[in-house]
């Protein structure tokens, strides 16, 4: 009796595994996102001075400047996605809005770029909103 008072609709009162996996996924692909973020960031540090000698720009600084701040926006949105997929692994049903909002933000961007790459992660993104979405009906809570 005890069991069907913890379900809902239901289920188990677990969160489901595919949720888990989805989790995992989306966490390997923002870090490794993040990661390769950081790491172009830091190359434009590195790179500020060539840039302010090869572009016939009065203020090369500012156009770094302004692409760090891009990056920074960019890991900060991925980090976000990161944090909520690791909610949403331990059954926070709530943090699927603030993933969809973070990771729909970060696939827009993807796809305005119009790399291959980008198009990609772009349509991956949107299809782990959408796997996310036909799972929360399935989470507990």
């Amino acid at each position: 009796m005890e069991d069907i008072i913890d379900t809902k609709e239901g289920g188990t009162g677990e969160v489901p595994q595919i949720v888990k996996t989805l989790s995992i996924l989306s966490i390997v692909g923002s870090s490794l996102w993040g990661l390769l973020l950081f790491i172009v960031m830091l190359w434009f540090f590195v790179a500020a001075d060539t840039f302010g000698r090869m572009l016939p720009i009065a203020d090369p600084g500012g156009m770094i400047a302004a692409v760090v701040i891009v990056m920074l926006l960019l890991i900060a949105l991925n980090i976000l996605g990161i944090v909520s997929a690791i909610k949403m692994s331990k059954g926070k049903k709530s943090s699927f809005v603030l993933y969809a909002i973070v990771t729909g933000i970060w696939a827009l961007l993807m796809l305005l770029g119009m790399s291959p790459l980008g198009i990609i992660s772009g349509l991956a993104s949107i299809g782990f909103i959408v796997a996310f979405g036909m799972q929360m009906k399935n989470m507990p809570g």
